[in-house]
């Protein structure tokens, strides 16, 4: 007998699109979550439409959206929004990541389908929270504009503009919206009450900046520079080697300097009176990089591995993406699944980064089609053939 999945019995009706909230549901689904995307066959996922394509099939679409069910409904139509709800009715969670007042004027908002549905976790992401000045005036958000705003975008050449660092915010705003979601549920689990759950991507960006963020907020305060963070800053983070690029992470250390010199080979490098505390290495920070970098090109990456990684020193190979799909540790990791496409053939996507040993994550079934479930949705919930003749008279059904 086979186990259950981890969400066997959960029920999410996720109405969010392109990147935030997909890829925190994809998640849920792998684990077993019934994820029943919804869109208006008038206004698909914008994801559908993003390059590029294989046989006509969206790759980013298809690594956003697997193992979920597609319920395409007009939802302009009084019969739509019926069956929504009737949907809603047998749903353990709902989210959307549209505007701000979207969903309200569909009759779906938190306060609308609260009274009703007590036990249903509701779940938003939008650009900029759930009040304020930006999310007041319901301002359309997006990945950059929320980087630009938390202090995401560098500078390192005054006289160019500055451009951005860091992931995209969609990434991480998603899977926070997933933890909020399965919080809620271990809540519900012990209180029997749903709640709403909000995140949005200026927040999330802006908690990115856990580890560096407190120093520059108590900048005033601070009164002396630690080894590590003195050693971040004086050490290149890449170096190009004869035949690629390697990674140096000059942490834990009361001295990188003299650890990272030694161990290439060219002494201790504190010890000469310009780099010997972190003021003179400052000062003389292109220096001692050149002499690091000149080293590093007399050898490959795999042997400067196998040499520094024995004498402790952090150091890894710089992949490139088409590298990183290769690479042995990711395959051990699960990190690239194998899916079949009814009509396109086998693709290889990016598989899921969190592990229960005991209820894996399972590849169950490609990105749906929109609308491939619709009808089997809808007989699900009690319409007979004379219903969804019905719906397909009014609009609301634009399936077969």
């Amino acid at each position: 007998m086979s186990t259950p999945s981890a969400l066997t019995g959960i029920r999410i009706v996720d109405f969010s699109h392109v990147y935030q909230g997909p890829v925190g549901t994809q998640i849920l689904a792998d684990y077993g979550a019934d994820v029943i995307k919804v869109e208006r066959p008038e206004a698909v996922d914008w994801s559908r439409r993003w390059g590029p394509f294989v046989h006509g099939v969206s790759l980013p679409y298809a690594g956003l959206n697997r193992n979920k069910r597609s319920f395409a409904l007009n939802l302009k139509s009084p019969q739509g929004i019926t069956a929504i709800r009737a949907l809603i009715a047998t749903a353990d969670v709902v989210v959307h990541n549209f505007r701000a007042g979207v969903m309200e004027k569909l009759g779906l908002g938190y306060e609308q389908l609260a009274a009703a549905y007590p036990r249903l976790v509701y779940a938003s992401s939008g650009g900029w929270g759930d009040h304020g000045p930006s999310a007041d005036r319901a301002r359309g958000g997006h990945d950059l504009m929320a980087r630009a705003e938390a202090g995401w975008f560098t500078q390192p050449d005054p006289a160019k503009p500055p451009f951005p660092a860091g992931m995209s915010a969609d990434y991480p705003a998603g899977l926070m919206l997933m933890q909020g979601i399965l919080i809620a549920l271990l809540a519900r689990s012990r209180t029997g009450l749903g709640q709403r759950v909000t995140t949005d991507l200026l927040s999330v960006a802006f908690h990115a900046h856990s580890w560096e963020g407190p120093a520059a907020m108590n900048a005033t305060r601070v009164t002396e520079v630690s080894g590590v963070s003195a050693n971040e800053s004086i050490i290149d983070k890449a170096f190009a080697t004869a035949d690629g690029y390697i990674e140096i992470s000059p942490v834990f250390s009361d001295n990188a300097v003299r650890d990272i010199s030694v161990a290439l080979g060219l002494g201790d490098l504190s010890q000469q009176p310009k780099f010997s505390n972190h003021s003179q290495q400052q000062t003389h920070r292109a220096e001692l990089n050149a002499l690091l970098a000149a080293r590093f090109r007399e050898r490959t990456t795999a042997a400067w591995l196998a040499e520094l990684e024995p004498k402790g020193v952090f150091c890894a190979k710089v992949n490139t993406l088409e590298e990183a799909i290769e690479d042995p540790q990711l395959a051990a990791n699960g990190m690239v699944v194998e899916i079949e496409h009814a009509k396109a053939g086998t693709f290889r996507l990016p598989g899921t980064p969190v592990r229960l040993h005991g209820t894996p994550p399972v590849p169950r079934r490609f990105a749906p089609e929109l609308g491939e479930h619709t009808v089997e949705i809808l007989r699900e919930l009690g319409y007979d053939d004379a219903r969804l003749a019905e719906l397909r008279q009014a609009g609301a059904l634009a399936t077969p």
